[in-house]
């Protein structure tokens, strides 16, 4: 288990953090920075001086741009965040959160929660970061309640702030989960396990309370008990409060409480905006919630993480699509009986709106039901791009040549009927039917081999002889040792 603190140390470690040491104010000014920071494939950006009780942090689960000079890739941070070894390669990641089963929440509780509470703390004085309008940015947090002895946590986005109450954005089911006017703690900086744990529980179609024993599960998350709910022991800031769920009419039904009583769940005009606040939201039913605050903890010298709000490459955005792309992932190895998928990524690059499939082709027409599968999976994208099973994962650049190269646009360019409903990420058309495209990038299975182009390597390249004294050249020059070992490492 990594907590916030100990995963920023460690990239501190690495030259992965820079810190800002003139002051910053949280009102709008640091969005603005972290940004640009952002925008820019810089490190971690963290504000040492804000004017508040809590510290701030950017870029801590993001990564570069796949386009950029870099010895990163976008989901390392996060590999770091979960534990994963250092030259761990993104299919490993993805086995790992596809594998992932819930464990049992009752070994994993400590004695107490790392923060403690502040005596006449609010909202304002800790210091959370907004954008220029006002708006919380505190989508990198869970928000934590129990329904009938069951805790469970939903992601979160915020939509407004008073001193002593925090509106939010939540899934709409976990919200018809609820109990109204339960207890519930709005908790950042928390563990990546539980971020994703929470992601996969509420926002991916099969909704489930499950979301603390999935941490567990995950990442070995140590849980503490506040008011009979478990949270993240060692969550940097928690806020308590009780819960104001809408109980007026919505057009698409009603919710049910945990004592099965029926209450109303309608989202009001912050909930219904066409701008998107984090996003998970994009392709999840959403509605408002406010949290009425009766205390505020935090740790000592905490740091909160957040993300700039609708902003390329954002933290967000990379949970979002690793999410994504593990239910992908999951459900379609295990489709036709076999596991023909190799990978799946949706690059944060395209936004949620593309992704990318490599595949062994088991027959002619497979890719056809590949993307047609994808497509019946998932609404977030309108395009699926299926590459050959040796398509490197690392390299995104050449997944988009093969795109050009490899695919015909007048054979393998291939558009939907005009009568696909609008895919949820894509900006260019909403609300309105049109087509979705795959694009096969593959060789056709049914070509022999001599007709398909040999992959050029630097082994087939040249002859073992000249490899032989590169090698003893290599180490006669210390390459080793002034490049670094892991210069060259094999992402796959």
């Amino acid at each position: 288990m990594t907590a916030v603190r100990d995963h920023l140390e460690r990239l501190r470690d690495t030259d992965d953090v820079v810190d800002v040491t003139e002051s910053v104010h949280w009102d709008g000014t640091a969005e603005v920075v972290a940004s640009e920071a952002i925008q820019h494939g810089c490190p971690v950006v963290r504000f040492a001086e804000t004017p508040g009780i809590v510290q701030l942090a950017s870029g801590v689960y993001g990564g570069p741009d796949q386009f950029a000079p870099s010895d990163q890739e976008p989901w390392d941070r996060i590999a770091r965040a979960l534990d994963q070894q250092s030259n761990g390669s993104y299919v490993d990641l993805l086995d790992r959160l596809a594998d992932w089963e819930p464990a049992p929440v009752d070994e994993h509780f400590v004695a107490e929660p790392e923060a403690t509470v502040r005596d006449g703390a609010d909202l304002y004085d800790l210091g959370l970061p907004t954008t220029r309008e006002g708006v919380p940015l505190v989508s990198l947090g869970v928000i934590a309640t129990v329904v009938d002895g069951t805790t469970t946590w939903a992601p979160i986005a915020g939509r407004s702030r008073r001193s002593g109450e925090l509106r939010l954005s939540v899934p709409r089911t976990f919200a018809e989960w609820c109990s109204p006017r339960s207890e519930a703690s709005v908790v950042l900086g928390v563990p990546a396990a539980a971020l994703l744990a929470a992601l996969q529980a509420w926002t991916q179609g099969q909704p489930t309370p499950e979301a603390p024993a999935l941490a567990a599960g995950l990442n070995d998350v140590p849980l503490a008990s506040v008011d009979g709910r478990a949270v993240p022991a060692d969550a940097e800031v928690r806020i308590d409060g009780q819960l104001a769920i809408p109980t007026h009419e919505r057009p698409n039904g009603r919710g049910v409480d945990g004592s099965g009583n029926h209450h109303s769940t309608a989202p009001d005009s912050e909930a219904t905006a066409t701008v998107r606040g984090a996003a998970w939201e994009v392709g999840c039913e959403t509605t408002t919630v406010g949290l009425r605050t009766t205390t505020v903890a935090t740790r000592d010298s905490s740091t909160v993480p957040f993300a700039p709000r609708d902003v390329p490459l954002a933290d967000d955005i990379h949970l979002a699509c690793l999410a994504e792309s593990v239910k992908l992932y999951r459900r379609v190895n295990n489709y036709w009986g076999v596991s023909p998928v190799r990978w799946i990524q949706i690059p944060v690059e395209g936004r949620l709106g593309l992704c990318i499939v490599s595949s062994e082709i088991l027959y002619a027409g497979f890719e056809w039901q590949l993307a047609n599968t994808l497509f019946s999976f998932s609404d977030l994208f309108d395009k699926v791009l299926v590459v050959d099973e040796q398509a490197d994962p690392t390299d995104l650049a050449r997944a988009l040549d093969d795109m050009w190269v490899k695919a015909h646009p007048a054979n393998d360019w291939v558009f939907s009927e005009s009568n696909a409903s609008s895919a949820a990420a894509p900006v260019y058309r909403e609300d309105e039917a049109g087509s979705r495209l795959y694009i096969n990038a593959t060789w056709d299975p049914r070509w022999d081999e001599e007709y398909i182009a040999p992959r050029v390597t630097m082994e087939t390249s040249y002859s073992e002889d000249v490899l032989a004294s590169l090698a003893d050249r290599w180490d006669e020059l210390g390459l080793d040792s002034a490049i670094g070992p892991d210069r060259f490492t094999d992402h796959d």
